[in-house]
């Protein structure tokens, strides 16, 4: 299955489904408390020892909402994404801002077959990614991520709980379905708990913080379930 959604993915940026331009709160977080703190429009402080060669990771970076703000905080970080619709947007919009250092640091990519030397970085993260795939693609896509990311090294991911009601969408035995919505139509959601993630990270990496944030809507009485998970490469 590895692969076989990227048609799909260029589909849905094509229709401009994830242009996305503003930074998740959660991506903050992390990088304020793991990478460096911002304290003012051009001052930071570090969490750890950072210098020209501390590399930050953005997998599955989208049209680069994150890469901009990585950026902003002064980090050397590199993107890419299954979809070449997407990067090939993310570089226009960044030369257009006159970025193109950025636009060069911007790959097209399959996570279970990276373009990246062993240990390249020291920093991983990503938004809604892991949860876009299939659950076997995911568990390869994590040791391309391990090979890539130095010992010690944090990444961070988050994906969409087996609580959500999305879920009910599927089989039983089901933890993933092919989405019928026309937002990224054809393309698959997969779902998970606290086990799958372990089994996802195996003995790899050890987890530093798992959370669960849910989001009720009163009037449409829908809920939305997602984990977010901050691990160590051992």
């Amino acid at each position: 299955m590895v692969g076989e959604f990227k048609s799909e993915w260029d589909k849905s940026y094509k229709n401009k489904d994830n242009y996305i331009f503003y930074p998740h709160e959660e991506i903050i977080r992390f990088i304020s408390k793991y990478i460096r703190k911002r304290v003012g429009l051009d001052e930071f402080i570090d969490q750890c020892e950072i210098n020209e060669s501390t590399k930050v990771l953005d997998f599955g970076c989208g049209i680069g909402r994150h890469m901009r703000l990585l950026y902003e905080f002064g980090l050397n970080a590199r993107g890419f994404d299954l979809s070449s619709e997407a990067i090939t947007v993310a570089k226009n919009n960044f030369s257009s801002l006159g970025m193109d250092e950025v636009s060069k640091k911007l790959d097209v990519a399959n996570i279970t077959n990276l373009p990246y030397e062993s240990g390249e970085f020291d920093f991983m993260l990503s938004h809604g990614v892991i949860d876009s795939m299939p659950i076997e693609v995911a568990q390869k896509g994590f040791l391309e991520l391990y090979r890539t990311l130095k010992k010690g090294g944090y990444i961070f991911f988050d994906v969409i709980g087996v609580d959500d009601p999305s879920l009910s969408n599927t089989r039983e035995d089901s933890k993933y379905r092919i989405v019928t919505e026309s937002h990224e139509q054809g393309t698959v959601q997969s779902y998970f708990d606290l086990d799958i993630v372990h089994n996802l990270l195996g003995k790899m990496f050890e987890v530093v913080e798992f959370y669960n944030i849910k989001k009720y809507c009163k009037l449409q009485k829908t809920l939305a379930s997602r984990y977010y998970v901050i691990a160590k490469k051992i």
